[in-house]
């Protein structure tokens, strides 16, 4: 896994959003995030994994990932396809306690904000100058970085007025066949992992499983597998007292040394180095 794919933890430091205007750049990797993360695409096409499904990453399209939510983007700029988009990652917490006057805002907001709520996905091509302008006007405010909470729930808003008041349940029309193996992953990451049996489970040849899962995700299934373990074990390390060995055996790895390496190899620290972050008091949750 190379450095551009490697899990990442937003550290906002006490800010209140951490916002991009980004391009020229490719964007190939797993992550997720303490906080929540509107994602909103300006130019090029690739694809955007959440909540095992795949969606086209494409111009005027906003994703909206709520926290701790693990998803892939994978877009890949070149000549014929610049990349460019606006990453906003926000401390949903304070925004929402400044949006007590505006109910129904602060309601919707933390609806889509809600660590249990779905991943969202919607179309706003035909608002793109507005939104576009809306971005720009946001990202002159300052070149330090540095928003005031009323100026970030106010971009909150704006952007908030264009979208149905309630989430959107995200089913496609016809199941992938990606979608089928990330299924599969989840109820099968824990067990020691057989692409046979995987292949065998869902009726596709071994060499079929894994081409179409790299040609829809765009990356390969055992990546896939990895992270998905990785980021569960997260989950217990910031949420349970477990043993770093129960914790590897509960995620499917069969040797805890083996955890180790792949875990700091993905996080950048050990787990035990991540526990110890993690269950700092933390605004984010």
């Amino acid at each position: 896994m190379n450095e551009a794919q490697l899990l990442e933890r937003i550290t906002l430091e006490r800010r209140i959003i951490s916002f991009n205007r980004l391009q020229g750049s490719s964007a190939i990797y797993y992550h997720w995030h303490q906080c929540v993360e509107f994602l909103y695409i300006s130019k090029g096409y690739g694809i955007v994994v959440m909540d095992n499904q795949h969606y086209t990453a494409r111009p005027g399209r906003l994703f909206i990932f709520p926290p701790f939510r693990l998803h892939k983007v994978h877009v890949n700029d070149s000549e014929s396809n610049h990349y460019r988009r606006t990453t906003m990652h926000i401390e949903q917490s304070v925004v929402e306690s400044t949006l007590q006057q505006f109910p129904r805002f602060q309601t919707q907001f933390s609806r889509v904000a809600a660590s249990n709520a779905p991943a969202q996905a919607y179309d706003l091509s035909e608002q793109s100058a507005f939104i576009e302008a809306i971005l720009e006007r946001f990202h002159a405010l300052t070149a330090a970085g540095q928003y005031a909470a009323d100026d970030v729930a106010f971009l909150v808003m704006q952007i908030m007025a264009l979208l149905p008041a309630q989430p959107l349940e995200l089913k496609p029309q016809q199941q992938t066949a990606s979608a089928r193996i990330m299924q599969w992953v989840e109820t099968h990451y824990h067990e020691k992992f057989s692409l046979d049996t995987l292949a065998g489970d869902i009726g596709f040849s071994r060499s079929y499983t894994s081409r179409i899962f790299r040609q829809q995700t765009g990356g390969s299934i055992h990546e896939y597998l990895l992270t998905r373990r990785i980021k569960r074990s997260c989950d217990l390390l910031r949420t349970t007292s477990l043993s770093i060995d129960a914790i590897a055996a509960d995620v499917g790895f069969a040797e805890v040394t083996y955890f180790i390496t792949c875990f700091k190899k993905m996080m950048q620290q050990t787990p035990l180095q991540y526990r110890k972050q993690t269950h700092q008091p933390l605004k984010i949750l």
